[in-house]
């Protein structure tokens, strides 16, 4: 007897033996990635201290990587879907370590610039794409969890990886990029060795395939056109906006204020070690209520520590204001992901988490020049406040659209109902198999 889904995708506690082994390996390999992940965070200080740009110049080449992984984000989606989501992965990683190596020889604003968008380009499609396997690895009873858990990988790595960073920042920035090279390999070689393609042949593969909505049609203009989940990724966008000032302009201002760059490895230790042994504890307590309203309440507590910063000025105080938008970081961004895997269309899976994927991106691009703009021009009281305040109009905006994604919700979890009468991981098709057979590929 199947047991039931919510049209919020879940029913109850979810045991580790419920998520499949290939999910776990996978699980491995992003935290050794974000253990490794030194180089956007101190790049702006790099920028400034090293190289001798401004805080507007060093937002607008941060931005270069931003567009990269623009870029990256929608093709590596699209590509998932089309060549299957493993290929995609190993090449993202593979391409990016060549670049991590070469940028450190490197000099000159223009070259740096450059290669960061070409790092960009490589490196953004792994996003979407793991959470595009997790999305076809995990059932819709278990994604909650199971994206909660990923997203403990990103921050167990983040509590390890940057205060050891910030001392390799006060020795060798060199240093940076080369031991976030290292690590990505490690990664590369897990992926390789024990992750197969997760892509399922879908049961009706010679049939048209049906939208969400109703209707029929394929390809990225149908998620562009999907108006629910649209609305949705651009809402998140804008709080994306918000959340990316942490890793750009916050360095800045504690450099300012004469803070060295330890001390901000330290707040990022401490955002990954709160994350760690708060995300899971309180996982299944926010299973209690909706998605909206465990997002909407999050985004409001971000609000609240954003606007604090406002009148840090000692590292004490700086403890408090992040301890307390990592409280809103944990109930926002992994329940987002997961809405965005159960709002899919299961045979564009690939396609919406590379839109969603997107509004970060875009955020990466966007917030480093922004922030940098307000603070150069108004200072770190007006970018803080305004950051707080931003914050809360997506929370009221995530609070109006809520009925709509609820809709939707009934309608995916019914299509990933009927998906689930599969069989077994193990035993499940998927599209490189199918290759191998000689028999046909569905069209994406």
């Amino acid at each position: 007897m199947r047991m039931r889904t919510s049209v919020d995708g879940s029913t109850g506690h979810t045991r580790l033996r419920d998520l499949p082994s290939t999910f776990w390996w996978l699980w491995t390999a992003q935290l050794v990635v974000w253990i490794g992940r030194f180089v956007v965070p101190y790049m702006t200080i790099f920028l400034t201290a090293q190289v001798g740009m401004s805080a507007t110049e060093a937002g607008l080449v941060v931005a270069a990587y931003g567009v990269g992984v623009v870029v990256s984000s929608l093709a590596g989606g699209v590509l998932a879907d089309r060549i299957g989501r493993r290929r995609v992965l190993l090449g993202s990683e593979l391409l990016s370590v060549v670049v991590l190596v070469v940028i450190p020889l490197v000099e000159g604003k223009l070259i740096i610039a450059v290669l960061l968008a070409v790092y960009g380009l490589f490196n953004g499609a792994a996003g979407p794409v793991i959470s595009t396997m997790i999305g076809d690895l995990v059932a819709p009873r278990h994604r909650r969890t199971a994206f909660n858990y990923n997203y403990w990988a990103v921050n167990l790595g983040y509590a390890i990886g940057p205060l050891a960073a910030g001392f390799m920042a006060e020795s060798s920035f060199a240093l940076l990029f080369w031991a976030q090279a290292g690590l990505v390999l490690v990664s590369t070689v897990v992926v390789l060795l024990k992750v197969p393609e997760t892509q399922r042949v879908p049961a009706s593969a010679g049939a048209p395939q049906r939208r969400v909505d109703g209707g029929r049609g394929g390809g990225l203009l149908s998620v562009l056109g999907d108006r629910t989940f649209m609305i949705f990724a651009a809402v998140m966008f804008v709080y994306s906006v918000v959340y990316v000032q942490s890793t750009s302009t916050l360095p800045l201002v504690m450099t300012e204020q004469g803070h060295p760059s330890s001390h901000y490895g330290m707040l990022l230790t401490l955002n990954g070690v709160l994350l760690c042994l708060l995300q899971l504890p309180t996982a299944r307590i926010l299973n209690r209520w909706t998605r909206d309203t465990v997002i909407v309440a999050a985004i409001c507590v971000t609000a609240v520590g954003v606007g604090l910063q406002a009148y840090a000025t000692t590292l004490a105080m700086y403890f408090v204001t992040v301890a307390i938008w990592t409280l809103g970081e944990m109930g926002s961004h992994p329940q987002a992901q997961s809405m965005t895997a159960d709002l899919a269309d299961p045979a564009r899976r690939g396609r919406y988490q590379g839109v969603y994927g997107l509004t970060h991106s875009l955020a990466l691009a966007v917030g480093p020049v922004a922030g940098g703009f307000v603070l150069d021009t108004f200072g770190s009281t007006a970018l803080w406040l305004g950051s707080g305040a931003l914050a809360l109009v997506v929370s009221v905006l995530l609070g109006l659209t809520a009925r709509t994604r609820r809709q939707r919700l009934a309608q995916t979890t019914a299509l990933d109902a009927r998906d689930d009468e599969t069989p077994p991981d193990d035993e499940v098709p998927t599209a490189d198999a199918d290759r191998r057979s000689g028999d046909p590929v569905p069209a994406p």
